[in-house]
């Protein structure tokens, strides 16, 4: 799925500069010509204050259009219409001829419509598409969300393309409006499933074959006179076909996942279909130009922006009551501003200067708040504290001394943060030991540490007000907890260097210990989650059943629900028995591993052959050693390999166990693998080897597949840890 989204991504980009390019190229114009008279006369004007300035009247001969005749202009002839063009050869009333440079900037609500838009379109799209799979990889249902939007930013930056008439321009337009829906559809099945709601609607594979209408669109000429009409109208069903299926599951469901995507389908769709889609379905001129109806689709990125398809949503409630009221805030914001400057240039702005305005304005205010929120979170302790708040600098001078690395920093530390505060050097620490002689000090003291045989004592020469001597009581009290924290954390690394020095071994007890009690939390874990969440999810499975023989419940609905529960039972499950393994204990490891090995046999897309031998330690925690050894190179393949065929061997030797695994996967650079994401699973493989002081060999280069020997021996303590990469 990551090289399909790679090439997705790529397709996408040489696709939209291409029709980007070609909207740039030419500026578009639109007049509409009579020509029964032979010669094309100007009758009317797409942007009728552009031929204003112009001085493009009604009865004006279009001779030359980029320096071509005008009636061998192609469109010219079929339609009657000059879609673009850079210069325009006019023959006026009095015979006189003009020649005209059309320019971007001389037409600005083509400037902004087809191509400042579109090309930010473009890159929040993209942008918005990149962040969603970053976030959220090797998921189909993520996968057809990056392609929905995608999709919509490619019809969408097309249209300028096809108003000029390119073919490659009308085709993609063609097919995206109709293919974007179909995706969506799709998309909504599989988050269904994930949402463990049932379909209840046609299989979605079945919209793809609307695309064939499109293609056979293309191949018969009879039909082309009414292709616009008819993919407006396919579109148009689409919209309201999934319209329908938000609705109808969310007033089933009540859920609120389900309503956020509604809203986010409905908000940028629905005025496009009301403003511009039906009108020219039925005939009627549209409500608003294409271009304008089009700008509603700008909300689909921001929309789906807060849709995360992996495990879970955003916080959404919080999120769209934030954005509510932003966008409160910024509509009437945007509102007095943009009448403001209509007032100031009257009758020089058309409506969709002041439309293009006043949606800037909304969306820059709303930029500047969501950047204000956090400022004001980053700087929140400079913001809301005063100068004197003494709480506040003795939370910014314990972080700061917090970054010591030995005592006699600390110490430099704190003497700074007195004098920076108090800004007095009248003070003195001094360390007394039992030899030192006494001395009788007339100035207030305070004991940082005591070690019995040793204090570090601050001696203070300067009267402080109360809040001043406050404070340094505190600093004084967290000072002596860091002298305390770094004097064990330096015995304790003495230590371990001593016995690293004294011992061949890297300390296997310590990684063996840690492992230990990492286990051990897991096993907790296990068995609350077994005596709480899956007890009441039975009990309430338990509940289900008495109501659904009631006559006053729907028994469909209780049913359905209770499956839901007995789903979330299974998975619930299934999660316990990975954190702790129930038939390690009951049947032992041979069994345990045959029901992980069956079971990734049903998950994994290659063959597995498998081959293990009974074992038996005197160290039980050996065998959930070998469990989790040959968990995670299963993971490992399921996750990275990309592998065909998989083969594991458990064999036995005298005292322990020798580990091989083999694939015929991609592989990998030995050298990447260390330094990327996918070097987690190997790390933690041999971090175990390591705490029982096995030895484990690693094979691999690209293309080759990868290779995996381990093998570990009960009495650790005559064998060293050894890793091999070749």
């Amino acid at each position: 799925m990551k090289k399909w989204t790679y090439c997705i991504f790529l397709t996408y980009l040489i696709l939209g500069i291409y029709v980007l390019g070609i909207t740039i190229k030419t500026p578009f114009v639109s007049l509409t010509l009579d020509t029964t008279n032979g010669q094309p006369v100007f009758v009317d004007s797409y942007y009728p204050l552009w031929a204003e300035q112009k001085n493009i009247e009604k009865g004006d001969i279009i001779v030359a259009i980029d320096g071509q005749p005008a009636m061998e202009n192609r469109y010219v002839q079929q339609q009657m219409i000059v879609r673009s063009a850079n210069s325009l050869t006019i023959q006026k009333a009095d015979k006189s001829i003009q020649t005209i440079a059309v320019k971007h900037r001389d037409i600005p609500e083509e400037l902004y419509l087809q191509i400042l838009f579109p090309i930010f379109y473009f890159f929040l799209a993209f942008g918005v598409a990149l962040y969603v799979w970053r976030r959220n990889q090797n998921n189909l249902s993520t996968f057809l969300l990056i392609l929905f939007l995608l999709t919509c930013s490619t019809a969408y930056i097309s249209t300028g393309a096809s108003a000029r008439g390119n073919m490659i321009g009308m085709f993609v337009i063609s097919s995206c409006i109709i293919l974007c829906m179909v995706l969506f559809i799709h998309f909504l099945q599989h988050f269904f499933k994930y949402l463990q709601i049932k379909w209840t609607y046609p299989h979605s594979k079945w919209l793809y074959f609307l695309i064939l209408i499109i293609l056979l669109e293309e191949v018969v000429p009879t039909l082309r006179e009414i292709i616009p009409i008819l993919n407006l109208s396919l579109f148009a069903v689409l919209v309201l076909y999934a319209i329908f299926i938000l609705v109808t599951s969310y007033l089933r469901t009540k859920l609120a996942k389900i309503r956020l995507i509604a809203l986010a389908f409905i908000m940028p769709f629905l005025p496009f279909l009301l403003f511009f889609v039906t009108p020219e379905i039925l005939g009627h001129k549209p409500i608003l130009h294409a271009e304008i109806a089009a700008l509603f689709l700008l909300f689909i990125p921001f929309s789906f922006l807060f849709i995360q398809v992996n495990e879970r949503l955003f916080d959404i409630e919080y999120q769209l009551s934030r954005l509510r009221y932003y966008s409160t805030l910024a509509f009437f914001s945007a509102l007095l501003l943009t009448a403001g400057i209509a007032l100031l240039f009257m009758g020089e702005l058309s409506i969709v200067h002041v439309t293009s305005i006043f949606l800037l304005v909304f969306m820059v205010i709303i930029a500047s708040f969501y950047i204000k929120e956090r400022i004001d979170f980053k700087y929140r302790k400079i913001i809301f504290s005063s100068t004197g708040n003494y709480v506040h600098n003795l939370y910014a001078a314990v972080q700061r001394m917090g970054k010591a690395k030995n005592q006699q920093e600390l110490l430099d530390r704190f003497k700074y943060e007195i004098t920076e505060k108090l800004g007095t050097t009248a003070f003195h620490i001094c360390t007394i030991t039992d030899d030192s002689p006494q001395q009788v000090s007339y100035y207030p003291q305070l004991l940082l540490h005591d070690a019995g045989e040793e204090k570090i004592m601050l001696e203070i020469r300067h009267a402080l007000q109360k809040e001043e001597l406050l404070w340094l009581e505190l600093l004084a009290l967290y000072v002596s907890m860091f002298i305390n924290n770094l004097q064990q954390i330096e015995d304790l690394v003495r230590e371990i260097q001593h016995m690293k020095n004294t011992s061949d071994t890297p300390l296997p007890w310590l990684d063996k210990l840690l492992w230990n009690i990492i286990e051990k939390e897991k096993s907790i874990l296990a068995q609350e989650l077994h005596d709480t969440i899956l007890q009441e999810q039975l009990h309430l499975a338990r509940e289900l059943d008495v109501l659904a023989g009631s006559p006053t419940i729907q028994k469909e609905t209780v049913l359905a629900i209770r499956e839901q529960l007995l789903n979330a039972t299974k998975d619930l499950r299934e999660y316990c028995e990975n954190l702790s393994p129930p038939l390690l204990d009951t049947f032992g490891l041979q069994m345990a591993l045959k029901k992980l090995i069956q079971k990734v046999k049903i998950r994994a897309n290659f063959l597995l052959s498998a081959q293990i031998d009974r074992v038996e330690f005197q160290d039980v925690t050996l065998h959930l050693v070998v469990y989790r050894l040959v968990q995670e190179l299963l993971n490992n393949a399921i996750k990275h390999a990309e592998a065909t065929e998989v083969s594991l061997q458990l064999q036995v030797i005298p005292q322990g166990f020798i580990l091989r695994y083999d694939d015929n996967g991609i592989g990998c650079d030995i050298d990447d693998l260390i330094q990327s994401s996918a070097s987690m699973g190997i790390n933690g493989i041999r971090e175990r080897v390591r705490a029982f002081n096995g030895d484990i060999t690693i094979q691999s280069s690209l293309n080759e597949g990868m290779h995996i020997f381990i093998q570990i021996q009960e009495d650790g303590d005559s064998y060293d840890e050894h890793t091999y990469y070749r």
